[in-house]
């Protein structure tokens, strides 16, 4: 990575857009999560239901790891606390994962 690019992404505020835009992104996944769901289940194009809920899930996985990583550089440099929240995010969202592959979130 480039020195420049270190530099911008050691910064705190990086850090916590990251982490807002994975909070809104997952906001908008538990918007979605009633596609998926006993009545998304029958809907006639459930299938593509489950490819959105996936893609919006796994955008809003990136942005938490990406978030969290960000968070732990600003650590490594300010001794910043550990970011409980963005870490928290990713745990819920590859259970949810897990969930929706192995057909729990249908139930």
């Amino acid at each position: 990575m480039n020195f420049q690019f270190k530099k911008i992404f050691k910064k705190s505020v990086i850090g916590t857009v990251v982490t807002v835009m994975a909070g809104l992104s997952f906001f908008f996944t538990c918007m979605l999560l009633p596609l998926v769901g006993p009545a998304g289940e029958h809907a006639p194009d459930a299938d593509k239901n489950q490819l959105a809920f996936l893609g919006v899930l796994g955008l809003t996985f990136l942005l938490a790891v990406l978030a969290a990583g960000l968070k732990m550089m600003c650590r490594r440099e300010d001794q910043s606390p550990f970011p409980i929240w963005s870490t928290g995010l990713c745990v819920v969202c590859a259970a949810l994962f897990v969930l929706q592959l192995t057909g729990l979130l249908a139930i």
